[in-house]
């Protein structure tokens, strides 16, 4: 099943390639960089033992800057990678963060890119934010030997229903993660059903409304911590 979406995503290519050019004509930074949505260019072994935060665009941005900051002052000789997909996104991590993060766009979800993506970057913890569940990515990453936790997920009933008709390529995908921070106890249950493990499974809240870390994140952020482990 992963093959043939795989070989789709590749039959798919000249149409992302399409889209971006569409899109530049009323936003030209779509035209821009467009190598890095390939992982072309990039020499291997940029960053060494990096931790890598996939946030989309801005709101996950937004979401995801309590939690980049304190692993900034946790972790601060651990590069840290920030990615996105979207032009403005990219804009506003390079306004919050500046120098003190990596940034680049995230690869698509094409085998090859992903490779030679974690080849140059070298994660070994992976946090991908909300709903970005891509099966090629998560497998690369497991493949690459990084720990994969997804943090604020959520899960609506439309996107569940469409997952389960899928179980052949999510369930693999959801049992490679190695700890999910979603937001409510209903959404923990989609996650489970989907094939995650339940153990790894935890309902904290919704961080976009929580811009600062109160006890029950930090609770969390600390058990989620010890599952991942110490680098």
């Amino acid at each position: 099943m992963q093959t043939l979406y795989s070989f789709l995503w590749y039959l798919l290519l000249p149409l992302l390639f399409l889209r971006l050019w569409l899109r530049g004509r009323q936003a030209p930074a779509y035209r821009q960089r467009w190598k890095e949505r390939m992982a072309w260019g990039y020499r291997p072994g940029i960053l060494k033992n990096s931790l890598w935060v996939h946030a989309v665009s801005v709101g996950e941005t937004l979401a995801a800057v309590p939690m980049i900051e304190r692993l900034l002052a946790d972790y601060p000789d651990t590069p840290l990678l920030v990615t996105t997909t979207t032009p403005t996104g990219s804009e506003r991590v390079k306004a919050l963060f500046g120098d003190r993060v990596t940034h680049v766009y995230c690869p698509w979800e094409l085998p090859t890119a992903l490779n030679r993506f974690l080849r140059a970057f070298d994660p070994k913890t992976v946090i991908v934010l909300e709903t970005e569940l891509w099966p090629n990515l998560c497998a690369a990453v497991k493949r690459h030997g990084a720990k994969l936790m997804l943090m604020n997920g959520r899960l609506s009933e439309k996107s569940y229903r469409g997952y389960r008709k899928l179980p052949r390529l999510v369930r693999p995908m959801m049992a490679r993660f190695d700890a999910l921070a979603v937001q409510t106890p209903v959404e923990r249950e989609r996650y489970i059903a989907l094939g995650a493990w339940p153990e790894r499974v935890h309902a904290i809240g919704s961080v976009k409304f929580d811009m600062s870390l109160d006890d029950t994140v930090r609770q969390a952020a600390a058990s989620l911590r010890g599952e991942i482990g110490e680098r």
